[in-house]
């Protein structure tokens, strides 16, 4: 795995690069600046796989470094771990709204270093492996036709204010409940029939739908703070980071007009008939780190309760969110 680390402390770079070398990982380049940093990336020969950065740099800091390598065709989902001593609400808000993978306070533990890189290798194990199965899937073009992969991918839609990769959400949240999760409630929205309806569709027009509806989730939550993901199918989960109540009823109707004003078709000129079904509010307040990706998937849940019956209660999780669950 190649590694780029950023920091303007030469004591930090050679403590990472020895605790990095530890774990096996030797594929590291260092930088003492943004400026530096860029420079490296762009006479790169293959792009790098991970960057660790500091926040706090002269001239050019970590999150707006993490910003213009989000604005890069290579670097829009490559994982960016924020290593810093700003533990700070605020900056940990303004680094995952910037598009930050993961944060990491100093002074760091070498453990939890190692075991986020070990997990960082495990997925670009699994894209490769995918990749090896499926050699065509760079290939695809947007006019394909969509398929069961595609549905289910979550869809990272940065470009959409408050919108960031569903993994980053769950680490936010994590790094959040070390200061505090008060004032801050998750809830969850399906598009019911998303998958079917796209089914024999183009890879384009599923991708522009699910985008469609995420920018109306971020125009009808504005002006509230909140993070957004896309979870899957016709499936988002959003997160107010300041609020202690939640009209679920309410923001669902106004979601829809939202919806019905955009006047959504496929690229064939038939009108998309579909709506979002919002679930209840669900606080994220005292909830362990077990219990915020529970959350998650419990909001999520309750959208799609709503969506299949108003009054079904207790209804078992579906396969879908099974696999959010890591169960299947």
């Amino acid at each position: 795995m190649k590694i780029l680390a950023v920091d303007d402390d030469p004591l930090i770079l050679e403590l990472l690069t020895e605790v990095l070398r530890a774990a096996g990982f030797s594929n590291l380049s260092v930088c003492h600046s943004a400026t530096e940093a860029l420079e490296k990336i762009h006479q790169a020969d293959t792009p790098f796989d991970c960057f660790l950065l500091d926040i706090q740099m002269p001239r050019i800091d970590g999150i707006e470094l993490t910003e213009r390598l989000r604005r890069m065709a290579d670097y829009r989902n490559t994982p960016i771990l924020m290593i810093t001593a700003m533990s700070d609400r605020s900056y940990i808000d303004r680094a995952f709204a910037a598009g930050a993978s993961d944060y990491i306070t100093k002074p760091f533990d070498v453990v939890e270093i190692h075991s986020r890189l070990r997990l960082i290798q495990s997925l670009l194990g699994e894209h490769l492996s995918l990749e090896e199965r499926n050699p065509t899937a760079q290939e695809k073009s947007p006019a394909s036709i969509v398929t069961s992969a595609d549905l289910e991918k979550r869809l990272a839609l940065l470009d959409i204010d408050g919108f960031i990769d569903y993994l980053a959400l769950e680490n936010y949240l994590m790094q959040v409940s070390r200061v505090s999760l008060f004032g801050m409630i998750t809830f969850g929205i399906v598009v019911p029939d998303m998958a079917r309806t796209f089914r024999a569709s183009s890879v384009f027009e599923f991708e522009a739908a699910v985008s469609d509806f995420a920018e109306a989730i971020s125009e009808t939550l504005k002006p509230e703070s909140f993070f957004a993901s896309h979870a899957g199918e016709g499936h988002f989960v959003c997160v107010l980071t300041n609020s202690h109540t939640f009209a679920h009823e309410e923001f669902e109707r106004q979601l829809s007009q939202t919806v019905r004003e955009m006047d959504l078709h496929f690229c064939d000129g038939r009108a998309i008939s579909l709506l979002p079904i919002v679930g209840e509010g669900i606080s994220l307040q005292l909830k362990s780190s077990r219990g915020i990706s529970n959350a998650l998937v419990q909001a999520l849940q309750s959208a799609e309760e709503r969506a299949m019956n108003p009054n079904a209660q207790n209804r078992a999780p579906s396969g879908k969110l099974m696999r959010l669950l890591g169960f299947g």
